[in-house]
């Protein structure tokens, strides 16, 4: 495939940016950043200050140490749009999507939440409606282990079943397969 699209960053920053997204909520200073990426220190605090500047990531000096640490922005609209489009291209990667699909046919799968907002947390889980079946146990661990959240699925038999409130939730998530008919 044909890659159309000039990337903004080099490939390191995106390493970077997708940890953080992934990690949001948590600070990191450069070797926390460096060991898990296999990459050097001295490669993360080169790439970092262009994230900075882009408002993608905070950093802050710790005074006494002088270490830096390093997080998501979450305050930039900006960073949470590339954080939604990060978490859709990981759920659609995990290959999450296509199991469910295969354990739940016929049915329309919602990604809702905090997830699929692109505002979730380190602590936050990723809820999933399944609309059109009843309640089915499906093993969950292999996703769970690489997302390092916990997934919530919750089932409806259809859309009249739903509250109001939670109607309006799963209505403004990301519709993975099936349709809705109003």
């Amino acid at each position: 495939m044909v890659n159309i699209y000039k990337p903004k960053f080099s490939l390191l920053q995106q390493e970077i940016l997708s940890y953080l997204m992934a990690h949001a909520g948590k600070s990191f200073n450069a070797r926390g950043l460096a060991c898990p990426l296999s990459r050097t220190q001295a490669g993360i605090i080169k790439a970092i200050p262009e994230l900075e500047k882009s408002g993608l990531v905070k950093v802050s000096k710790d005074k006494d140490s002088g270490r830096w640490a390093i997080e998501f922005n979450r305050d930039n609209p900006k960073a949470i749009e590339l954080k939604r489009i990060e978490n859709l291209r990981l759920i659609y990667d995990s290959e999450i999507v296509k199991f469910l699909e295969e354990n739940f046919p016929g049915t329309t799968v919602i990604l809702f939440g905090s997830y699929s907002y692109g505002e979730d947390t380190i602590r936050s889980d990723i809820d999933f409606a399944i609309i059109g079946c009843k309640e089915k146990k499906v093993e969950l661990n292999k996703f769970e282990k690489l997302f390092e959240k916990e997934i919530r699925i919750n089932f409806y038999n259809n859309f009249e079943d739903i509250n109001n409130n939670l109607k309006s939730n799963i209505f403004n998530g990301i519709i993975l397969a099936g349709r809705i008919g109003l």
